[in-house]
C-alpha cells in the first residue's frame, strides 16, 4: 500500500507488520463513519454540519494512517480556515469567533493518540524542557481563576464563558506543539512539512499585497470576521521571515539561499502595509537576535543600514504611521504622575495606560490576580498576565519564554543539519519578535500567531531530540570502536 511505502511507516510490533493491522481498522472505520454520517444527517438535516463532520472523520482516518498527512491539514488550517461568528460573548459583548481548525486539533491530536496506541507507545508526548514552562504557567492560570471564582468577583462573573474560551484556546496552543512534538520523527519529514507551511505563506501573503492594490488601508489575513486586524497578520509574518531568514543564514547551497531570500521579500511587503507598529519592532529585534546568534556581522549590518535609510526607502504611509506616533496635540505622557512633556497618539496613550491598570489591580491581588479574563487588557501581554494571574503567573509566564529561548538555542546549537540548525534559530529569533510584540498586543492569546509558533516549537523538540539521538549513537559506535580495538589488541598480545 502507498501509504506504507517509505520506511518510517512500517514500524511493526513484534512479527506483525503495521500494515496488517491499521487497514483493516481503517477499512472498518470509514465504514462506521459512513453509516454514522448517514444516521446523523438524517437526525439533524444540517448540510454544512455533515460535510463538516465527514471531513473531520476523513482526516482523523488518514491522520491514523498517515500522522504526517494530519499535520499538512492541521498547517493549511491555521491561516486559511474561515471564521463563524458565533455572537457577542462576556461583559465587554465581544464577537466569540469560531474557527474549523479550533476543530482540526482535536481531531488531529486525537488520530496521533491512537496510532502511538497502535505502535504501542507509552508517552503521550516527546519530553522536552519546554513541558515544565507550559505546566508552569498553565496550571497558574487555572489556580488564579478558580480563586476568582471563589471570591465571585462581580466583573469576573459577567465574563465566565469568556474565561472558559480562553482557556480552551490556551489548551489548543499547547496541543498544536504536543502531537507536532509526538507526530514528527525525523529530518526528512521535517523537510517536507516545511513545504505546505511556505505554501500557505505564500497564499496569505498574495491576498494581502492583493488587498493592498484593492485600496484598503491596513491589510490583514484572509477569512477575518469582526473587522481586520493587521496586528495578527503582522505577528504571523515576523515568523514566516525569521524561518525564511534563518533557511537563508543556514543553507549550503546558493539556490536555497535565493528561495529563501524571495520568501523573506515576499513576507516583508504585506508586513510593512499591516501598519502595525508593534510588528516592525518585533521584526527588528527579532531578526537582530538571528544575526548576533548565527554570528552573521552582514545581516546585523543591514538591518542597522536599512533603519538609518528608512526615512528615505519606506512608502509613504508606513513614514506616516511611525511619524505619527508622537503628535503635538496628542494624548500627554505622565510617569508616576509627572508630565513628561511627550504627548502621543491615543493607540500609544493606550497601551501606556494599561500600565495604570496594572498597579491598580495588583494592590487588591498582587500574588494571584484576579483570574483570566478578569479584565479585558487587549493592548499588552505582560500586562494582562500580572493582571489576569498576578506576580506568581508573570514569573512563570517569564520561565515559559525563558525555556522556550533556551530549548531553541540548544536546538541551533546541537543539530548537525542545516534544517534542524534553521529550525532552533528561527525559533529562538521568532520568540524574540513575540516577546517584544507582546508590548503592544496580547500575541501569545492570538491564534493565528500562536497556532504556527507552537508549531514551531513542536519541530523544535523533535530537532533538539534527534541531536541527543545522534549524540548518544555516535558516543555508543565510538565506544563499541574503541572495545573492539582493546579486545584485537589483547588477543593479539595472547597470540604472542
Amino acid at each position: 500500500m502507498p501509504l506504507f511505502s517509505r520506511p518510517e511507516y512500517q514500524i511493526g510490533r513484534g512479527e506483525t507488520p503495521e500494515s496488517r493491522v491499521e487497514v483493516p481498522f481503517f477499512v472498518a472505520f470509514m465504514v462506521f463513519s459512513s453509516v454514522a454520517l448517514l444516521v446523523f444527517h438524517l437526525y439533524v438535516r444540517d448540510e454544512a454540519l455533515t460535510i463538516a463532520l465527514a471531513v473531520s472523520m476523513v482526516i482523523f482516518a488518514i491522520t491514523f494512517l498517515r500522522v504526517e498527512l494530519g499535520v499538512y491539514f492541521l498547517i493549511v488550517c491555521m491561516l486559511l480556515s474561515p471564521e463563524i461568528d458565533a455572537g457577542p460573548l462576556g461583559m465587554g459583548q465581544r464577537s466569540l469567533n469560531l474557527r474549523y481548525d479550533d476543530i482540526l486539533i482535536v481531531v488531529v491530536f486525537g488520530g496521533v493518540l491512537v496510532k502511538q496506541a497502535f505502535e504501542g507507545e507509552n508517552r503521550l508526548w516527546r519530553p522536552s524542557p519546554i513541558n515544565a514552562g507550559i505546566a508552569a504557567y498553565y496550571l497558574v492560570c487555572i489556580l488564579s481563576t478558580l480563586l476568582a471564582l471563589r471570591r465571585s468577583l462581580p466583573l469576573f462573573e459577567a465574563n465566565k464563558q469568556a474565561t472558559a474560551f480562553v482557556m480552551l484556546k490556551m489548551a489548543e496552543f499547547y496541543m498544536v506543539f504536543l502531537l507536532v512534538g509526538s507526530a514528527i520523527r525525523d529530518a526528512r519529514q521535517i523537510r517536507r512539512l516545511l513545504v505546505p507551511f511556505f505554501l500557505v505563506a505564500l497564499v496569505v501573503a498574495v491576498y494581502a499585497i492583493s488587498s493592498r492594490l484593492s485600496a484598503v488601508e491596513r491589510v490583514s489575513a484572509p477569512f477575518e470576521k469582526g473587522g481586520t486586524e493587521p496586528n495578527t497578520l503582522g505577528g504571523y509574518l515576523v515568523i514566516v521571515i525569521c524561518l525564511a531568514a534563518a533557511l537563508f543564514t543556514q543553507a549550503p547551497t546558493r539556490k536555497t539561499r535565493t528561495i529563501a531570500l524571495v520568501i523573506a521579500a515576499l513576507g516583508f511587503f504585506p508586513l510593512l502595509y499591516t501598519l502595525s507598529r508593534a510588528s516592525y519592532v518585533a521584526l527588528v529585534a527579532a531578526l537582530l537576535g538571528l544575526g548576533v546568534v548565527a554570528r552573521k556581522p552582514l545581516l546585523v549590518a543591514g538591518i542597522v543600514v536599512l533603519l538609518l535609510l528608512s526615512p528615505i526607502i519606506m512608502p509613504g504611509d508606513v513614514q506616516e504611521r511611525v511619524l505619527g506616533t508622537f503628535q503635538p496635540q496628542g494624548e500627554a505622557v505622565r510617569v508616576a504622575g509627572l508630565d513628561t512633556g511627550i504627548t502621543v497618539d491615543k493607540s500609544t496613550h493606550e497601551r501606556l495606560y494599561v500600565w495604570q491598570k496594572v498597579a491598580y489591580n495588583l494592590h487588591f491581588w498582587p500574588w494571584l490576580g484576579g483570574g483570566v479574563c478578569w479584565a479585558r487588557v487587549l493592548d499588552s501581554q505582560y500586562a494582562r498576565v500580572l493582571i489576569e494571574t498576578g506576580l506568581i503567573g508573570f514569573i512563570a509566564f517569564l520561565f515559559m519564554q525563558w525555556r522556550l529561548l533556551r530549548t531553541s538555542l540548544e536546538a541551533y546549537r546541537w543539530s548537525g543539519d542545516w534544517v534542524g540548525r534553521s529550525i532552533g534559530l528561527a525559533a529562538f529569533a521568532s520568540t524574540i519578535g513575540l516577546m517584544v510584540h507582546s508590548l503592544g498586543t496580547i500575541s501569545f492569546l492570538i491564534v493565528r500567531v500562536m497556532e504556527p509558533f507552537w508549531l514551531l516549537m513542536g519541530l523544535v523538540v523533535v530537532v533538539r531530540a534527534l541531536a541527543i539521538e545522534d549524540y548518544v549513537r555516535t558516543k555508543e559506535e565510538n565506544h563499541a570502536r574503541e572495545h573492539a580495538a582493546l579486545a584485537q589488541g589483547a588477543g593479539a598480545e595472547s597470540a604472542a
